[in-house]
């Protein structure tokens, strides 16, 4: 009877945070290759964007290589260029964090590039 419990433990513990990690990483993009960048405007301000060589999201209703960089702090703005702009020169891997969807474009949070 205690086997029984504990399995019914294990089976609700399973179903209840099961959807919770998965919704997690639906906003996470990993061992992405970046083969372009461009800026947006040009102003002080302006984000810019980058395509990756897979389409991994569907903003915009169909799927999108297309990514979009903001930032309020002008350094903020100015490592996640470089860092874009590092992986695409050493053909390094990036990883991101998505905050939703402008247009075509995903809005990324934060930028991180592998080998």
């Amino acid at each position: 009877m205690k086997l029984l419990i504990q399995f019914g433990f294990f089976i609700f513990t399973a179903l209840t945070f099961t959807p919770m990690v998965n919704g997690a990483e639906s906003n996470e993009k990993n061992n992405l290759l970046v083969i372009s960048v461009y800026q947006i405007e040009d102003d002080v301000k302006a984000g810019f964007d980058f395509f990756t060589s897979k389409k991994t999201h569907k903003c915009g209703g169909k799927l999108s290589n297309r990514y979009r960089s903001y930032s309020d702090h002008k350094e903020v703005a100015e490592r996640k260029f470089q860092l874009i702009l590092t992986a695409l020169n050493n053909q390094n891997k990036v990883s991101l964090k998505s905050l939703g969807c402008e247009g075509r474009a995903l809005l990324v949070d934060y930028i991180g590039i592998s080998r």
